[in-house]
């Protein structure tokens, strides 16, 4: 059995202890050096939500139950959590209060992969996984894992923030890969240009809402292009 997780959590209904986290994004290498295809996961299975830590396989009581739902993009688990039980409650209110900080982790059995080649790196394609469990965890292995949002948790402020700090630091990493790619001659691929569309689209969006929003360049050089790919894979 192995691991791999993500940090994105939406708490659905406080009373009810119900979260939605997302815990694996397709299409980018994670710290494994796995890429996880869409359709890896079956969308409706259920799975145990594990005591912190992937704990439940050493014998701690599961935490809750969780629904697995695809999208293009990602893996989610619909996560009830059993508030009528000390673990599941005590978990619960971690989770909500980590908020974005929070990371999530799934163990799985790998039934389909094959080995191949992305963005010039050696890598192991995931193409169907049989998940046993979901577990909150302090790090995870995969890319942009994460709670979404907690009711009460984070103001639109703090969350802003938040996002700045990451994008802030993003650029530096992008900067960082693009000249890597440069340096083997590399260039955007068309999975790549196609998320660069979608998030100009949604930047766009974000300056539409601005009282005074700038004209926006017509083009958009490669460091840009670089840096809003990755965006892409923070925010997707």
């Amino acid at each position: 059995m192995d691991t791999k997780g993500l940090c994105r959590v939406e708490v659905k209904d406080e009373d009810k202890g119900l979260v939605t986290a997302v815990f694996s994004t397709f299409n980018v290498k994670d710290s494994d050096r796995d890429v996880t295809r869409p359709g890896a996961f079956e969308d409706g299975a259920e799975m145990p939500i594990s005591s912190y830590g992937h704990t439940s396989w050493s014998g701690a009581l599961p935490v809750g139950k969780a629904t697995i739902r695809t999208t293009a993009t990602e893996a989610l688990a619909e996560c009830e959590f059993f508030l009528d039980t000390a673990h599941g409650a005590d978990t619960f209110k971690t989770v909500k209060r980590l908020g974005s900080l929070g990371q999530w982790s799934y163990g799985y059995d790998p039934v389909e992969y094959s080995f191949g080649e992305w963005e010039g790196e050696r890598v192991r394609f995931l193409d169907k996984l049989k998940v046993h469990e979901v577990s909150p965890v302090l790090l995870g292995a995969g890319v942009n894992t994460r709670t979404l949002t907690a009711k009460g948790a984070l103001t639109f402020t703090e969350e802003a923030r938040a996002v700045l700090a990451a994008v802030t630091g993003l650029g530096d990493r992008a900067a960082d890969v693009l000249a890597k790619r440069l340096e083997k001659g590399k260039g955007l691929g068309e999975e790549s240009t196609s998320l660069l569309q979608q998030v100009q689209a949604q930047l766009k969006r974000l300056g539409d809402l601005l009282p005074c929003p700038e004209p926006q360049p017509e083009g958009l050089d490669d460091v840009q292009h670089e840096w809003l790919r990755d965006l892409a894979r923070k925010i997707a």
